[in-house]
């Protein structure tokens, strides 16, 4: 790996383990199994590939879709997969060769999202018919739909406790949705671009975006307002995921970079570089030792994580953000989270878990459906490739537009915005654009005096 003279590789920098191929077109979505032993992703080329991460043995590829697959992800257990399509279907798999599978017809468009319930006995999907569902798995029964959203929903995903959702929508809203009562209980509103991914942080009590404006937004969700603001891409960016740790995040652009971001100190540490092409998506390990990342090459590449080494003894007793359950929101009814909030009853259920899980593949019935055998071991497919880099910004200087314009609102300032968040995110991003044309100014200024140096050493 090379780094520039100007840096110095430490035992903390990420590191770049293992490159893929075997996708015929862009990459959309990655998960790893709950366990790293596996690595899953879909593409447009209407086909998942389970990766084996601890055997020698090559990818599988798995084929029922009929039109491209847009988001995949494991069930918390790891035994079954679930996908969704531009086809307008969910489909729910089991990993193996004979690629036992069953369908949702979810949506009346393209379904561009899917997720699993923290407990695994719900799924929740996304579609462009702007709605957004919530599932029974082992029934295959709908609940409750989500209808707001006035555009495409990109984007939902549950709370880490299983009682929200949140989604986002090319009507350049962000909602937060209270799932027993089906009600949105508060609203972002971007203002210039919507954004195309948005997802929890692990402690329940923020959320994150990517922003189509390049750009990527932390909301606290007690004061409903904007906390943190990055400016570090050049180009639309696709998708972000937080360290399961929470102190810090991945962020994949068009732009052709990976950033990662220590959301303590409020600044990107690192730039990482190795696709040619935008870069679709990105996913951690649950542990966050291991992350991956895919894009419109067909390629993807997994790295060791190595930036939290440094983070246990220097920020050990700092947290981003308190946990959601010490905290109160603003227009959400206590009512509604009391049935959750049953000690006895969530051990037992812990208890019970992995005995219902184990019980899924029965209960759906995979037997009776349709089998989709997997055409693998796969063959590896070539690709333009571009040699992994990872570029440590901690002690560096960057210019022009890769500068960062990070604003970040103190607890107590920003209580003064809890009354009004459409406010707040003006405010923040007219200050992030005067904070951007500082840093442009003084960069053309460090141009002219670099130029000025070379002239006079002359």
């Amino acid at each position: 790996m090379k780094l520039s003279k100007t840096m110095v590789e430490t035992a903390c920098d990420p590191t770049f383990e293992r490159h893929f191929k075997g996708h015929r077109d862009a990459i959309t979505a990655l998960c790893f199994h709950p366990n790293t032993t596996q690595l899953v992703s879909s593409s447009l080329d209407k086909t998942l590939l389970v990766w084996n991460l601890t055997e020698s043995t090559r990818a599988y590829r798995f084929k029922a879709h009929r039109d491209g697959i847009l988001d995949v992800c494991y069930a918390p257990s790891g035994e079954v997969i679930a996908s969704a399509s531009k086809d307008r279907s969910v489909r729910i798999w089991v990993p193996k060769i004979t690629g036992q599978s069953i369908d949702f017809k979810a949506h009346f468009s393209a379904v561009r999202s899917v997720q699993f319930s923290p407990d695994g006995q719900k799924l929740l999907t996304a579609s462009d018919d702007k709605s957004i569902k919530l599932w029974l798995v082992c029934q295959r029964r709908f609940l409750m739909a989500f209808s707001e959203h006035t555009n495409w929903v990109r984007c939902a995903k549950f709370s880490p406790d299983g009682r929200l959702l949140v989604s986002c929508s090319d009507d350049k809203t962000i909602k937060v949705w209270d799932i027993s009562s089906g009600e949105c209980i508060k609203t972002f509103n971007e203002i210039k671009d919507p954004a195309a991914y948005v997802e929890f942080h692990p402690s329940g009590a923020a959320i994150g975006s990517a922003n189509v404006g390049a750009c990527i937004k932390l909301y606290d969700l007690r004061t409903g307002s904007l906390y943190q603001h990055y400016a570090a891409h050049t180009g639309p960016v696709n998708m972000i995921k937080f360290h399961p740790k929470g102190n810090f995040m991945l962020t994949a652009s068009n732009d052709s970079t990976i950033k990662v971001l220590d959301l303590l100190e409020g600044r990107p540490i690192y730039t990482l570089k190795g696709h040619a092409g935008g870069i679709t998506s990105i996913t951690f390990s649950q542990d966050g030792d291991f992350f991956a990342s895919g894009g419109a090459d067909r390629q993807v590449l997994m790295w060791k994580s190595n930036f939290c080494r440094d983070n246990i003894a220097k920020k050990a007793s700092k947290r981003l953000i308190l946990p959601a359950s010490k905290q109160e929101f603003d227009d959400t009814d206590e009512k509604s989270f009391v049935d959750s909030d049953r000690p006895g009853e969530d051990a037992r259920e812990d208890r019970d878990r992995e005995e219902d899980l184990s019980d899924v593949l029965e209960e759906l019935n995979l037997e009776t459906d349709r089998k989709h055998p997997c055409e693998g071991p796969v063959a590896e497919i070539p690709g333009t490739q571009v040699e992994p880099k990872v570029i440590n910004t901690r002690n560096i200087k960057s210019s022009g537009k890769a500068r960062v314009a990070n604003v970040l609102i103190p607890q107590d300032q920003a209580l003064s915005y809890a009354h009004s968040s459409s406010q707040s995110v003006k405010v923040m991003e007219a200050l992030c654009d005067q904070v951007q044309s500082l840093h442009d100014a003084v960069s053309v200024l460090e141009q002219r005096m670099t130029v000025l140096e070379e002239a006079l050493e002359k």
